[in-house]
């Protein structure tokens, strides 16, 4: 048997293969983010694809923290019916799934979110890098961060009681958590900015809260972007090696899943698992902590590779089962 279709258990768990499907988000739910018809219309075919996992796109923790304004919400308790719905879409075909979580700070693509004066609130009052409208944000209180982790660790407790089997916390693509980590928008001089240690204080303080919250049982992973550029590019902002050092310090406090991308450079690149140089190095840095590596792996070919030289133990494929939902069954015709 290839190794792309070996089973893996995490933490109780059981993943019938080593393919990730990756969050991507549908803007599918209502303004005040309700999952709809449309919504389970879309991640039916995904469901039912035999994928190992699959993770389901970001859900803003707060109305206050989302990106878009057709962005799932997980904030408050009406949403629960709606995400059973959703939830059961792969529990009843025996897949795995793990609602990701999020908080867009300052990162606001869409100018609907701008209403009655609100102004979006960062680590620093910096203009955000991928950030297509003209918005200084306001920096972030020491009592504000504070109240961050709950903010998460309730919309996972939310999840778990929807019936998923644990979360995904997103820190990753520019977003808060990664606009915490990234230098680009962390010019802070507190205990939360300055070193890498200081710049991932909130990360670890989100995953100890969330961990906390669902008790011992779900899956807690975190999408960790690895970098503020691609490999191929000359390094600016967060590095690889705060990455490697994020992934060690997580492994100690037994984070059960490190998903990996791209930080203020998004998650797109050129060619094929452009993210493959990063994830060989991080992976090397997260002891026994599984790693999924995505970015444009679209052949059974490249997703065998990546597992076989060890760079990473699962393989996230995303626009590529989304064009082909049978692509799962066809690579494994070709073991």
């Amino acid at each position: 048997m290839s190794i792309l279709f070996e089973p893996l258990e995490i933490r109780g768990v059981r993943l019938e293969n080593r393919i990730v499907i990756p969050p991507m988000a549908s803007m599918t739910c209502t303004k005040t983010g309700l999952p709809t018809a449309d919504t389970l219309e879309t991640y039916m075919p995904l469901a039912g694809c035999g994928a190992g996992l699959a993770m389901i796109e970001h859900h803003a923790v707060i109305p206050e923290g989302r990106t878009r304004l057709r962005q799932l919400l997980m904030d408050r308790d009406e949403i629960l019916p709606y995400q059973k719905d959703l939830a059961s879409l792969f529990s009843g075909r025996n897949m795995p799934a793990l609602i990701q979580l999020n908080h867009a700070g300052s990162f606001i693509v869409d100018e609907d979110l701008l209403e009655n004066g609100w102004i979006p609130k960062g680590p620093s009052p910096i203009r955000h890098p991928r950030s297509n409208l003209f918005i200084m944000p306001t920096g972030l209180s020491t009592d504000e961060i504070s109240a961050i982790p709950k903010m998460f660790a309730d919309a996972a407790n939310r999840a778990v009681r929807a019936g998923y089997p644990g979360v995904e916390i997103h820190a990753a693509h520019g977003y808060l958590l990664g606009q915490f980590l990234s230098p680009m928008t962390n010019r802070r001089s507190d205990s939360y900015g300055g070193c890498v240690r200081n710049r991932a204080r909130l990360i670890f303080e989100v995953h100890e809260a969330v961990r906390d919250a669902v008790g011992c049982d779900p899956v807690v992973a975190v999408r960790l972007g690895m970098a503020d550029t691609l490999p191929d590019k000359d390094p600016s902002g967060q590095t690889i090696e705060d990455a490697r050092w994020v992934a060690g310090e997580f492994a100690s406090r037994g984070l059960d899943l490190l998903d990996l991308s791209g930080n203020m450079c998004g998650f797109d690149g050129q060619g094929e698992a452009w993210f493959a140089p990063y994830c060989r190095t991080v992976k090397d840095a997260a002891g026994k902590t599984p790693v999924v590596c995505t970015g444009g792996i679209k052949t059974y070919e490249t997703a065998l590779r990546l597992l076989d030289r060890h760079e990473s133990d699962l393989v996230g494929v995303g626009r590529a089962l989304k064009t082909d939902p049978n692509l799962v069954r066809t690579w494994k015709k070709q073991q």
